[in-house]
């Protein structure tokens, strides 16, 4: 079955910002459609339904599917150790020490959990998630008020700690990634690992104060970060990031790479989430001019990641209220159903007798007429039959096209595409360098779609007054039967092997 194509408007609200990202997400594609920001310090709870809904007009969005993104400023964290492996103790446990990590009384929070891993056998590492209930129910209700259905309750840097995975393509034996996301008053630390997050830690320095207070705001967020690190590392939660991330590319990000590098001793590279994204032109150049201070990684990276998200922290109520809702509406749509079917017996009942007399006279007449007619259908639906075989075959090439140019790097092009009959594909190029076709080969063979790549032949050449090497790889698809081994090849190397004592030899057919 195709997935069917989704809509979510992100929304982020903190004491002194909202954020809404509008998104769209297909089978294939994972687009931003609209970005709005406000400022709403100051702004009186009772008006921020307003804001909302002029923000969404102004994105031309009226009662959207939402998913209400909290940052990690307003949610608390903590790593544990629970003495259990089984999922529903882990979960009871849980439920029963989460009030000792957080000055709130049980009924006062919404707790949910993330299982980091295993360790010494019946031990399980968790990421705890604290957050307070009435703020979360503030911004629901806001939201609702605005007109808006809150589809999930989610937090930031899971989704950030996801998207960044993907990107990096992090396996489960790899080593952990650090994640530094600088916004315009905050900044998030994040360690992903396993595809999932591991720590977070919000420090309240932004792109704000780097920008307002220079060097003293950068030293505190330098020693905010290294503390992180330690407490980190301290809390044995798992081993060092290999390497860390800056999610935007700011000047006063590129004058911190090198000053985090020199102090964490490992990789610091600036990979803008802006570069990793889909949007139409208009978002994207508002998005690096106008808000070009702060960071939508957050909303945006929520509603893209959202099948992914192990955590929900939508209110108990809020869920019995939409249960409630579902109910009620599936009871509806079964009464008109059923209304609906009655009215359709009662009608095809009565038809058949009005019409089966008319139709038996009709019938005699019309049977001469009826034969040519038959034969015109046929004819007609054996051409709709081979316009849709031809037309499915072309849809076949170009997945096949478009999964070769998503995989072919911008140092190489293609010089020709040959399809055979039996799924058999051959490629050749011209690449700047031999080590890129060597790459291309690997991607080829971890692609889905597909297998026994090999390369066929490579060539050094001069083009353009540069050296490039030529190639020609050939590979099939994975939907493609394999090749099977000749008979005679097979029955040959038999004989081989019977007729060594006699002193005989014979040859069998390569396969080219």
């Amino acid at each position: 079955m195709f997935k069917k194509d989704k809509e979510y408007v992100g929304v982020s609200l903190t004491d002194d910002c909202l954020k809404i990202a509008h998104l769209k997400t297909t089978s294939t594609e994972k687009r931003v459609h609209g970005v709005v920001k406000k400022d709403v310090q100051g702004v009186p709870p009772e008006e921020l339904s307003k804001v909302v809904r002029s923000l969404l007009a102004e994105i031309g969005l009226n009662k959207p599917v939402a998913i209400s993104v909290l940052s990690s400023s307003t949610v608390t964290t903590k790593n544990i150790e629970v003495p259990s492996i089984d999922p529903t103790e882990i979960k009871s446990i849980i439920d029963l020490q989460a009030g000792r990590h957080t000055p709130y009384s049980r009924e006062e929070i919404l707790i949910g959990y993330i299982t980091i891993g295993v360790f010494q056998r019946n031990y399980t590492k968790v990421l705890l998630v604290i957050v307070n209930r009435d703020q979360i129910l503030k911004q629901v209700t806001m939201m609702m008020q605005a007109g808006i259905r809150v589809e999930k309750v989610v937090f930031a840097p899971e989704a950030t700690a996801i998207f960044y995975s993907q990107i990096l393509k992090i396996k489960e034996d790899d080593k952990p990634v650090g994640i530094i996301d600088i916004s315009n008053a905050s900044t998030d630390f994040i360690v992903a690992w396993n595809k999932t997050i591991v720590t977070s830690r919000s420090i309240p320095v932004g792109l704000n104060q780097l920008i307002k207070e220079g060097q003293p705001a950068q030293d505190k967020l330098l020693a905010e970060l290294m503390q992180s690190v330690e407490v980190y590392q301290s809390e044995d939660i798992g081993q060092p990031p290999s390497q860390y991330i800056l999610t935007g590319d700011d000047v006063k990000l590129q004058e911190l790479q090198p000053l985090l590098q020199d102090k964490l001793k490992t990789s610091v590279t600036l990979m803008p989430y802006l570069d990793q994204i889909t949007a139409a032109q208009p978002v994207m150049l508002k998005l690096v001019s106008e808000y070009n201070d702060d960071s939508f990684l957050n909303v945006i990276a929520s509603g893209t990641m959202l099948d992914q998200m192990r955590l929900d922290l939508t209110p108990e109520e809020i869920r019995s209220q939409r249960a409630i809702e579902e109910k009620g509406k599936q009871i509806i749509a079964l009464g008109i159903y059923g209304l609906v079917m009655l009215a359709l017996v009662c009608a095809i009942f009565f038809s058949k007798i009005y019409f089966r007399s008319i139709y038996l006279d009709k019938l005699k007449a019309d049977y001469a007429v009826k034969q040519k007619v038959v034969k015109t259908l046929d004819h007609i639906s054996q051409k709709t039959q081979i316009i849709k075989d031809y037309t499915d075959e072309r849809l076949v090439t170009l997945d096949i096209v478009k999964a070769l140019y998503d995989l072919i790097p911008e140092e190489m092009y293609l010089q020709s595409i040959n399809f055979e009959d039996d799924g058999t594909i051959d490629i050749q190029g011209v690449s700047e360098s031999m080590s890129r076709v060597f790459n291309l080969v690997t991607a080829l063979e971890d692609s889905d779609l597909f297998k026994n790549v090999k390369t066929k032949s490579t060539t050094t050449k001069q083009e353009r007054g540069k050296d490039v090497a030529a190639f020609e790889l050939v590979f099939r698809l994975e939907s493609a039967p394999d090749e099977k081994v000749d008979e005679d090849e097979e029955n040959m190397g038999k004989g081989d092997k019977k007729t060594k004592d006699k002193g005989s030899a014979k040859t069998s057919k390569g396969k080219s």
